[in-house]
């Protein structure tokens, strides 16, 4: 019996996304969040006493700024030597993409197979061999299984590949392939990377993504880490995904439907913070909280966005402190009753109001929005803004959020101000 970590997606030293342009946002956590992720992963190798340590691409994330990055990764890889602990790698897409790569030479007890060739590292203590390629460019559109060699006959057989398999939503369709493709090849575990997302694909074989180590952005959320593999008479008997993100990004939703007063709303969202809280198990929490449902004061929370933002940071601030970031604050809350009121008067409001309502939220409707995208760009930090940013503009989701936000803000407000002089 032996026991194996895999882990794939480190993204070391990620760059910050804008982060430093939201108020109070952790940002000295972020910036060290990959770092101390990847000492609880060497952690809990020396601790499970594992024979080796699988990592599936993308170990940096891009050129690195200077050597540090490097000569962290030695340090902590270093650390598993007295422990007679291997590190067997495959270049992702991020790393083909870092020219520094090869300014330092890995640690001894570190391996990085060839991108020219498939190329296989056999274990004999343990009766196992490994199948690796790793990326030669930043973009490899074929399919890389095809030069995979069938299983060793009478060993323990794993592929080790960076790949979107058939396809994963969000992510670059880099050295795509099938399920059958690895089957084909009769091995016993295919440890693979590129998706950030913990996803057990198939137990005949095991085929497993374990995710990145520690999420980004907001749509990394959820716990983060790698896998822990138990083999047991040439078999895997057992695959435990194990956390080790030191900051968890959370979606909150919450629930507003039936409430008539903004009290009622406070009270809805201060237990729902409070079981993501516990759910994080003493983790800082990046979390954006989204309302939803119908609500008799959605015009009210439509109409002053700014308010109810930072009463949600006031709950959060109560109950967790410097340990909870609330990156922002989504309005999704209907108030169909109150609409509807509004529009059956014959008066100015109610035609602004449908005008309103009537105006398409899809990007390619909206006259001279390019002219306006344009002028944020040049004001927006640049750091803010691409595929990975807190917002991207060319996303045509963010451009549709926006501009519906803007619809319902306006119509709260004039729904708030209904009857005024």
């Amino acid at each position: 019996m032996f026991k194996f970590i895999h882990a794939a997606d480190i993204h070391l030293d990620s760059p910050l996304r804008g982060l430093s342009r939201y108020d109070a946002a952790p940002v000295d956590a972020i910036r060290g969040a990959s770092r101390r992720a990847f000492e609880n992963l060497i952690q809990h190798a020396i601790e499970e006493k594992v024979a080796f340590i699988l990592l599936a691409g993308d170990i940096y994330d891009g050129d690195w700024k200077d050597y540090s990055t490097g000569i962290f990764l030695s340090q902590q890889i270093g650390k598993l030597k007295a422990h007679h602990i291997h590190v067997f790698a495959v270049l992702g897409n991020h790393d083909a993409a870092n020219k520094m790569t090869k300014a330092l030479d890995s640690p001894s007890n570190m391996t990085i197979l060839a991108h020219r060739k498939v190329e296989k590292m056999h274990l004999a203590d343990l009766g196992v061999m490994i199948h690796g390629r790793s990326f030669s460019a930043q973009h490899i559109h074929d399919n890389l299984v095809t030069d995979f060699a069938p299983a060793t006959k009478d060993l323990f057989n794993i592929g080790l590949l960076h790949t979107s398999l058939d396809g994963r939503e969000g992510h670059a369709p880099y050295a795509p392939c099938s399920i059958d493709d690895l089957r084909s090849k009769g091995y016993h575990y295919w440890a693979l990377g590129h998706v950030h997302k913990y996803e057990l694909v198939a137990q005949a074989p095991w085929i497993v993504f374990p995710g990145c180590i520690q999420g980004r952005h907001i749509h990394e959320t959820g716990a983060k880490g790698c896998v822990l593999v138990t083999v047991s008479e040439g078999e895997v008997s057992s695959v435990e995904p194990v956390a080790l993100d030191v900051l968890r990004w959370v979606l909150c939703r919450v629930d507003v439907t039936d409430t008539a007063a903004l009290r009622e709303v406070w009270e809805r969202i201060r237990p729902a913070i409070a079981s993501e809280l516990a759910a994080a198990d003493g983790r800082i929490i990046a979390m954006r909280i989204r309302l939803e449902g119908a609500s008799q004061v959605a015009a009210a929370l439509a109409a002053d966005p700014e308010h109810v933002a930072q009463q949600c940071k006031a709950i959060g601030a109560e109950l967790a402190g410097e340990d909870l970031w609330i990156e922002r604050v989504e309005n999704a809350v209907t108030s169909k009753r109150d609409l509807d009121a509004a529009l059956a008067d014959d008066n100015p409001l109610a035609n602004l109001l449908n005008a309103i309502i009537a105006t398409s939220h899809h990007p390619d409707d909206i006259d001279g929005l390019p002219d306006i995208l344009a002028g944020l760009r040049q004001k927006i930090p640049h750091e803010a803004l691409g595929s990975d940013a807190t917002l991207n503009l060319d996303a045509p989701e963010t451009l549709q959020r926006i501009v519906q936000e803007a619809k319902q803000m306006l119509v709260g407000r004039l729904l708030s101000v209904r009857g005024d002089p």
